[in-house]
């Protein structure tokens, strides 16, 4: 069976990735959008975890013990993984709203409080370690970035409140974490600016991207197994 190509659409929030991967959905064939954690309804486990972490109304699910929101977010996006390869006829190519990246840099920065980025930065390489005894990394991850002012504004129209200065703090640390990947993995981890840009454009390049990206890991996989 062939694995799908599977791509993260990961950045600050409120830098658009929820609807620009909707919208990628109807250019891209054979092609399925795996939702963010946070958008997770139902009755079903992963809704309940969610929900369970999300009980202490902090958006970015900090309950006050950050190395067991570790774990559970691993899991969580272990058994998505799980649950998209293992279908009967699994997508070509999946997108990730938010994957394993999210909860390395996000959970990192949590977990070292006012520590360095350095420190940080140690520790999300910890996280991935873990979460690849279980789960491969993406193909591809697309970091989404926008001007931060401008992506405050859209939370704030969106959660109907502004970001708090820890909020704040927290994403632009995170933001920083995240270029300090794209820089250590520039095969994996490719930088999408749409400062300025109109969505059309920023739409057109993620499709090429994409396409050009699925085609050579393509390619690759025919290399290495004829």
């Amino acid at each position: 069976m062939t694995r799908p190509f599977w791509v993260s659409i990961e950045g600050p929030e409120a830098a658009g990735k929820t609807h620009l991967s909707r919208c990628l959905v109807e250019r891209l064939p054979s092609c399925r959008i795996v939702e963010e954690l946070t958008d997770a309804e139902g009755e079903h486990v992963p809704a309940q975890v969610i929900a369970a972490l999300a009980s202490a109304g902090d958006p970015f699910l900090r309950t006050g013990h950050p190395l067991t929101e570790t774990y559970a977010l691993l899991a969580l996006k272990t058994r998505e993984r799980e649950r998209v390869t293992a279908m009967p006829n699994p997508p070509q190519i999946v997108l990730e709203d938010r994957g394993i990246d999210t909860v390395a840099i996000y959970q990192a920065a949590i977990l070292t409080g006012s520590g360095t980025d350095d420190t940080a930065w140690s520790t999300a390489g910890r996280i991935y370690a873990t979460a690849e005894v279980w789960c491969p990394l993406p193909d591809l991850t697309i970091l989404l970035v926008d001007d931060l002012d401008i992506c405050a504004a859209r939370w704030t129209v969106r959660e109907g409140s502004p970001l708090t200065a820890d909020q704040r703090q927290l994403v632009a640390r995170a933001t920083r974490l995240y270029h300090r990947l794209a820089v250590h993995q520039p095969d994996r981890v490719r930088v999408v600016d749409r400062t300025g840009r109109g969505e059309t454009d920023v739409l057109d390049e993620l499709d090429t991207l994409i396409r050009q990206s699925a085609g050579e890991n393509g390619r690759k996989a025919h290399v290495a197994t004829s």
